[in-house]
Order: structure tokens, then C-alpha cells, then sequence
């Protein structure tokens, strides 16, 4: 009996141990499981809380900038020719395919001033196209000027520059300073942006042949129901080939490939520097003193039409980044005795200009020029321009000569025979290069002005623009200016003379 018992209760205990053992078991499957649920929670909740409110690890890298102006240009380009003008715009692309030596003039001709109009461009927030604009116009040579007497690299016309505050007398020509005409330019077209809603297109199209040109042909379209674009607008051919070869260019920039042209490479830094000067000074002096040659001086400071700086400024010069140092400690320790300098004269009763100008060493119509006296009337009581001290009187003042036509003469051969360029001559006579000249006509000659620009290169100061008419041909322009066609199509890189198109613009060394 006690035995069963026994039994019972080991039996009993089994159970017991078991139901405990499964008891346990199933204890450890739910703590698991709840220790599971807990953890994947707060996987959930700590990827919640990383995507939601932790800061975003961002990879901090300095944007670097480009060393080739080009990759910098490349990628602001925004403004492209619509589809419906491709085929249209082909022509100015077929010059630049596969014309490796046009497009090594390009770059070549953008490597001093095209760092700066790209800046400038960029800090007033302007498109970077209007930068490349000096391209179409001058090929950026600061010296070109126009049949129509535009200057400079933005080509400024005369009443244009003054409207936009571009100084301009005997000493200085602020359509040719880079610096100055490039700001004037900016605030030109920015002005006929907002003048033409924001359009870009109609803005450059604008500055090229005038608003009040590009307005009357969208009153035209207007009238006849016709779309206003830049593309539809019937404006003079030299302003509808204009913005095509902006846009064409910038293409090219864009994608070399695609014209299977190499672009050559333009260093993306500054080519200048801009330094104070204290008055006016001497610009072959300011070679010597910056220890450069003085073609340099003058290829960099074209706005100086004479051999030193305007008295009444811009104060500054432009000189090659690297040389302003030397420049300033030699200018420093210069005798202020070898600077020219110019006082007030009050002219007094029985003066005469003749009186004045043999005082102080100077001929009369070089003091006429840079007083802006149109005639030698003058009153006693007021002031003149006169210079002071020896640096004046060893500088050989400009001596007019006069020099009469005689039959065959040509702007070409008179130019050549005095060792000046087409573009002096023109400027000092106001002569208009599309009338022929006549016999015995008196032009001027200026020979100190001959002596400082010999050293300057020729190609700088002979640039003229010429936009071909209906009607031209190589041969009759080669003729009007009497050059060779052979050079003129060298200049321009043209292969074919039949290809030439009424408002092409060639350029001419003259």
C-alpha cells in the first residue's frame, strides 16, 4: 500500500515536472518573443528618429574651381538657339567645323580680357554669354574700330559711349579702356533687358543695331499678327548674323567635339591687375619702371591715346599680374621732379595762346587739344591747362605736320610713308574712310605721337572692321583699301571667297 503510494506520488511529480518544464518553456518562447518585438521596436524607432530628426551627415567639399576658363564658362551656359533656327544658323557653324586655326585665334584673342568680362558679368548676376559678346564684336582687340567709327572691344559708338559716361578728349578714350567700357557695356545691355522684358536676345540685338531699330520692327510684326521673337524680327543682316554667331560659339564651348576642334586652354585667373597711380605719368616711364617692355604697357592701358596718362585721370594703370610691386616701390622712390605735372594758368590781359604756349614749352594746338578750345579766342580772367616742370620739356611735344594729297594717294600709303596706322590718321583728320580723298586735301601728321607708338605692335593699332555690303566680293574690298585678297582671307581664315555674306564682319590690318 505504501509502495502504491509512493508510486502515485512519483507519478504525480512527473506530471508536475513536466507541466513545469513546459511552463518554463513556454515562459522563455514569450520573453523571447517580447525581448524580439522590443528590439526590432526600437530598430524601427532609432531609424525613425535617424531619418527624421538627426542632422544629415553631409560630405563637406570645397567647390573647386575650374582651371580652364572654359569648363568654367561651359557650365553657365544657358541661352541656346531654338530647334526651328537650327538649320538657319548652320552657316556660322560650317566656319567653325573642323577650323582648328579659327579657333585657336579665338582663344588666343581671349586670354588677356576675357577673365574680366567673365567676372564682371558674373558678379552683376548677368548671363555669361554677354561676357563672350567682345568675340563677335572686336575678337576682343581693343584697338578695332569700325567703318562706322565704333571702338574698343565692346565697339562703342561716339554718342553711345557719352551716353553710357565714357570719357573721351586728347589724352584718353574710355570706349578702348577695357575696364571702363566693359562696365558701361554691362549697364547697356542690363538697361535694354529691362527695356525688352528680359529678353536677352532682343537685348543684344539691341546693342548691336539700336533699340529704337529693333522696336520699330516689332511694331511691324505687331501690325501683321507675326511672332516678335529675335528670330522673326526683319532687322539689318550684320544684327541677324550677330546674335547666330554669339550662340554658334557658345555651342562650340559647350561641346568641342561636336565640331571636332580642339579649345585651346585659357588659364582661369587674372591676366591684369589694376594700380593707383598719383597723377598723370609718362607711359614709356611706367615700362621702366615696371620692367616691361612698352608695347605691354600700351596693349594693356589702350584707353591712353597719348604718350602718358589723362592729368585729369583715370589714375591707374593695368599691368601684368606679378609686376605691381616693382612697379610701386620704383614709383616711390622716383624724383617728383621726373613726373609731369600741370598747373592752373589765369590767363591775363594781352595774353595770347602763342604767348602761352612758347612759356611753357608747348605748341598751340596740342594746348587747344587738351583745354578743348575749338578756336584761339580766349578771355583774361579764366583758367587754362598748363604743364610744369622739366619732365614736360624732355618729352618732345607733338609736332603737327600737314601733308597734301596728290594724285594716287591712299589712307593705306600715306600711313605707311609716316609709319602711323589707318586709324590715327583717320582719328586726327575726322576723315570718312567710305569717301575718296581729294587732291590737295591737307591731312595732319602727328610726329611725337609717330616716335612713342613705333614700338607698339602694328597689328594692335590697325584694326579695322569692315561688314561686307551686297554687292562685295574679296577682290573689291582688297581693292577700296588697297591690300592683297589673298591677305584678307587669310585674316578671316576663309577658304572658300564665295562664302562671304552681306553683314559678315571681316577684320582688317590696316
Amino acid at each position: 500500500m505504501k509502495h502504491l503510494r509512493y508510486l502515485e506520488k512519483l507519478e504525480t511529480g512527473k506530471i508536475i515536472f513536466k507541466m513545469y518544464k513546459a511552463l518554463i518553456f513556454l515562459i522563455l518562447v514569450i520573453c523571447n518573443g517580447c525581448s524580439t518585438a522590443i528590439s526590432k521596436e526600437v530598430i524601427r524607432l532609432d531609424s525613425q528618429v535617424v531619418t527624421t530628426s538627426s542632422p544629415e551627415i553631409v560630405e563637406n567639399k570645397l567647390k573647386e574651381t575650374p582651371f580652364d576658363i572654359w569648363e568654367r564658362i561651359r557650365s553657365e551656359l544657358t541661352i541656346r538657339i531654338p530647334e526651328d533656327q537650327i538649320a538657319s544658323t548652320s552657316i556660322y557653324r560650317e566656319r567653325l567645323y573642323k577650323n582648328q586655326s579659327a579657333v585657336n585665334r579665338i582663344s588666343k584673342s581671349g586670354q588677356r580680357y576675357l577673365h574680366h568680362t567673365l567676372s564682371r558679368a558674373q558678379e552683376l548676376g548677368l548671363p555669361v554669354e554677354l561676357a563672350l559678346l567682345p568675340f563677335v564684336e572686336s575678337e576682343f582687340d581693343p584697338y578695332a574700330k569700325s567703318v562706322d567709327g565704333a571702338t574698343g572691344i565692346w565697339q562703342f559708338m561716339p554718342a553711345t559711349g557719352k551716353e553710357w559716361g565714357l570719357k573721351t578728349n586728347w589724352w584718353y578714350d574710355g570706349k578702348k579702356d577695357v575696364l571702363a567700357s566693359t562696365e558701361a557695356a554691362l549697364q547697356f545691355l542690363s538697361y535694354l533687358n529691362k527695356r525688352f522684358d528680359g529678353d536677352w536676345l532682343l537685348a543684344m540685338a539691341a546693342y548691336n543695331t539700336g533699340p529704337t531699330r529693333v522696336n520699330r520692327a516689332i511694331r511691324k510684326n505687331k501690325k501683321q499678327g507675326l511672332p516678335i521673337r529675335f528670330w522673326d524680327l526683319n532687322l539689318p543682316k550684320e544684327t541677324s548674323a550677330y546674335v547666330p554667331k554669339l550662340l554658334v560659339l557658345c555651342e562650340l564651348i559647350k561641346d568641342p567635339k561636336a565640331f571636332e576642334v580642339n579649345l585651346p586652354s585659357i588659364a582661369n585667373r587674372p591676366y591684369f591687375e589694376r594700380v593707383k597711380i598719383p597723377g598723370q605719368l609718362d607711359l614709356m616711364q611706367a615700362a621702366d619702371l615696371a620692367g616691361l617692355k612698352p608695347e605691354t604697357i600700351y596693349e594693356l592701358n589702350p584707353g591712353f591715346n597719348q604718350w602718358a596718362t589723362d592729368p585729369s585721370g583715370p589714375h591707374y594703370l593695368l599691368l601684368p599680374i606679378g609686376v605691381s610691386d616693382r612697379f610701386i616701390t620704383q614709383l616711390e622712390s622716383l624724383d617728383q621732379n621726373d613726373l609731369v605735372r600741370w598747373d592752373r594758368y589765369k590767363i591775363r590781359r594781352g595774353d595770347n595762346l602763342s604767348k602761352i604756349a612758347s612759356r611753357y614749352k608747348i605748341e598751340v594746338a596740342v594746348l587747344q587739344e587738351i583745354n578743348g578750345m575749338s578756336s584761339d579766342l580766349i578771355i583774361a580772367g579764366r583758367e587754362i591747362m598748363v604743364p610744369r616742370g622739366a619732365a614736360w620739356a624732355n618729352t618732345q611735344n607733338p609736332r603737327e605736320r600737314v601733308y597734301k594729297v596728290m594724285q594716287g594717294d591712299t589712307l593705306w600709303n600715306i600711313a605707311k610713308k609716316f609709319k602711323v596706322s589707318i586709324e590715327d590718321v583717320v582719328l586726327w583728320n575726322e576723315i570718312d574712310i567710305e569717301k575718296p580723298l581729294q587732291i590737295k586735301q591737307e591731312i595732319k601728321i602727328f610726329s611725337r605721337y609717330e616716335r612713342i607708338r613705333q614700338d607698339v605692335p602694328s597689328r594692335q593699332l590697325r584694326t579695322m572692321l569692315y561688314p561686307v555690303k551686297s554687292g562685295d566680293t574679296i577682290s573689291r574690298i582688297a581693292s577700296k583699301f588697297d591690300i592683297s585678297p589673298q591677305k584678307i582671307q587669310e585674316w578671316n581664315e576663309i577658304k572658300d571667297v564665295s562664302k562671304i555674306f552681306p553683314g559678315q564682319v571681316l577684320k582688317l590690318n590696316l
